[in-house]
């Protein structure tokens, strides 16, 4: 993982805490008296590169990096507090989600980016198609809680996690469902984050599985994070059918669920859906349990495909 030195750090320090003078001033009324809680831990052995909270709140602990600090851990440009910018040669990063979870006691919050490839061709020869992907990136932090101005600690980043999209652009993140998590036998944390995408006059609705490993160290390609693919659960193509005038007006949901597989530390994951699919030309039906989808984890393709 990229760790920033310590001289960077000191860099995006004062923008960071610009933010949270409000904050800040309430500490200090507080600070004259030693407190046990802000103490530094028994037996540190290296500084420590912490991130101040997203805003200030009553519980600064729950809150998280916010997104403009995520992307400069990622890439060691300042943003000046953007979800977006260039980055290098006319690629650009966004934020894309971030997730808190815990894992073995631990608790974690992970921020993720996307960015567009640098730019080296004429004018015209950069044009993205329906296989421009983008990188997808993440800066990972854990709560320590010792600090309460800087809760999370900056555990490190990883420039590449695997690519996402089309179009030079990520697929949107689906607000209105939940992630989901499943933990692994083995210690991973298996995490679907709700996407939605929409081409020719259809809506579809996925999630896109990411696996975080803490034993990173251990394992063949030492990624903390990787892309494992892209599930999809559902679509709505009525701004394209025009009312069953072009073609069948279709529409279903999916809801995904992970079960566990004997001898496989990553689960199997279910889609049963229910609405309307095409089932031949001008004809739809209903879909029924009979219609659900199982993904397996390929280990040769990195991704989950259907069985």
């Amino acid at each position: 993982m990229k760790i920033l030195p310590e001289s960077r750090l000191a860099r995006v320090r004062p923008r960071l805490c610009a933010t949270f003078a409000g904050l800040l001033v309430a500490l200090l009324a507080s600070a004259c008296t030693p407190s046990p809680s802000t103490a530094s831990p028994q037996g540190a052995t290296a500084p420590r590169q912490d991130v101040a909270p997203m805003q200030s709140s009553a519980t600064p602990a729950a809150t998280p990096p916010d997104a403009g600090s995520v992307l400069y851990f990622i890439y060691d440009v300042d943003g000046d507090g953007a979800v977006s910018y260039e980055v290098a040669n006319g690629s650009v990063a966004t934020f894309w989600f971030g997730h808190a979870f815990e894992l073995a006691g631990t608790r974690y919050y992970t921020g993720f980016a996307w960015n567009t490839p640098q730019k080296y061709g004429k004018p015209g020869e950069d044009e993205a198609g329906p296989d421009s992907q983008v990188t997808l990136t993440e800066a990972t932090f854990t709560l320590t809680g010792d600090k309460p101005d800087r809760p999370w600690v900056f555990k490190g980043a990883e420039p590449w996690i695997g690519t996402v999209g089309a179009y030079g652009t990520a697929p949107d993140v689906d607000s209105k469902r939940k992630p989901l998590e499943y933990r692994t036998p083995a210690g991973k944390l298996v995490l679907a984050v709700p996407t939605s995408t929409f081409a020719t006059g259809t809506s579809i609705e996925s999630y896109t599985v990411l696996v975080f490993n803490p034993d990173y160290e251990k394992s063949e390609d030492g990624q903390v994070w990787a892309s494992a693919g892209t599930v999809i659960t559902g679509e709505d193509n009525s701004a394209a059918c025009d009312e069953g005038q072009v073609m069948p007006c279709v529409s279903n949901r999916g809801a995904l669920a992970f079960s566990a597989v004997a001898g496989s530390d990553l689960p199997t994951i279910t889609v049963t859906a229910t609405g309307t699919t095409i089932s031949g030309p001008g004809q739809t039906r209903a879909l029924g349990a009979a219609d659900a989808r199982q993904y397996h984890y390929d280990a040769a393709r990195k991704a989950y495909v259907e069985k």
